[in-house]
């Protein structure tokens, strides 16, 4: 999500004794030009994560899919009932499709023994190829004609309120920490966390640790909050312009977002730290999904 619009505050540590800055002013229809792509952001986050149909572990070995129920990955009856099969050795894994099977890649047909690109289709199911740095691998199948999309709803939220957007101090670790966490499939991934976000919520100090990608100009925090037993999903994520050591960001709790896993039980969602459960409730952002079909997240 972009947030080219949030301009950093640079002001040293509010503890001197100066006030707590407020975040920069902006103009309203500014704002809400932003506001509503984020909100179409997370709508179609709900449709591609709605229509997931499973997710399955790719061992070592052979491991064949189609609609036979008796197979390992059993897909929509629209696909054959044996459509193919993966092999996985080491990290290399090939892809064949059974005879007359139009499995396909970039719309070319892939033939016997194709490495198994990360995504392919028959018909309108798409097979997708995840890979994670544990070493397990995965393949989930998405079906473009789920019958969920002909009444989706749409993603809900909280009224804006621009209390929610607050001024967040970044208090930089001495280098990033490699830091794991859970994932909703029971596995750990690997995420560098590179320092606080400190920030006041009704005058009360609040702490997340935050990650940081090379490749990202944005925070991104996974959080818990008092709102998750009722209102909300179990964890949401909510983003930040990076900004150097003891410098002034923006955190926008309007534009707290569900993951993935809030639409399907289906996806390979990190979960928070520990650390990052606020005991405060951030009644601001996105709500729980109506069609409650997501991974229960305790």
């Amino acid at each position: 999500m972009k947030h080219a619009f949030v301009v950093a505050l640079v002001w040293v540590a509010a503890s001197c004794g100066r006030p707590w800055p407020e975040p920069p002013a902006i103009d309203p229809a500014q704002y809400q030009a932003q506001y509503q792509t984020w909100l179409d952001e997370q709508q179609a986050t709900a449709r591609e994560s709605s229509i997931i149909v499973g997710i399955w572990p790719l061992p070592e070995g052979e491991t064949a899919f189609g609609s036979d129920r008796s197979l390992p990955i059993v897909l929509p009856a629209s696909v054959p009932a044996r459509a193919g099969s993966f092999c996985r050795t080491g990290n290399t894994v090939t892809v064949t499709p059974a005879p007359n099977v139009p499995l396909l890649a970039d719309g070319r047909p892939l033939t016997p023994s194709s490495e198994a690109p990360y995504e392919m289709t028959i018909g309108s199911v798409r097979l997708l190829l995840t890979a994670i740095e544990d070493g397990r691998d995965f393949v989930s199948a998405s079906d473009d004609a789920h019958p969920l999309l002909q009444d989706l709803p749409g993603v809900q939220t909280y009224p804006v309120d621009q209390r929610w957007r607050v001024s967040a101090r970044f208090d930089a670790f001495d280098s990033p920490r490699t830091m794991r966490v859970a994932d909703v499939l029971g596995g750990t991934m690997e995420y560098p966390a590179v320092g606080r976000l400190t920030f006041r919520i009704d005058g009360q100090e609040q702490q997340l640790t935050a990650f940081g990608f090379p490749d990202s100009q944005q925070f991104f925090v996974l959080f818990k909050d008092a709102t998750n037993a009722t209102a909300t999903y179990g964890y949401r994520i909510v983003r930040a312009p990076v900004v150097a050591a003891g410098e002034w960001t923006v955190l926008d709790f309007n534009q707290a977002g569900n993951p993935p896993c809030a639409y399907s039980p289906c996806t390979t969602c990190p979960l928070p730290p520990p650390e990052n459960r606020l005991a405060v409730a951030i009644a601001a952002g996105e709500k729980r999904f109506p069609t409650g079909r997501g991974f229960v997240e305790q």
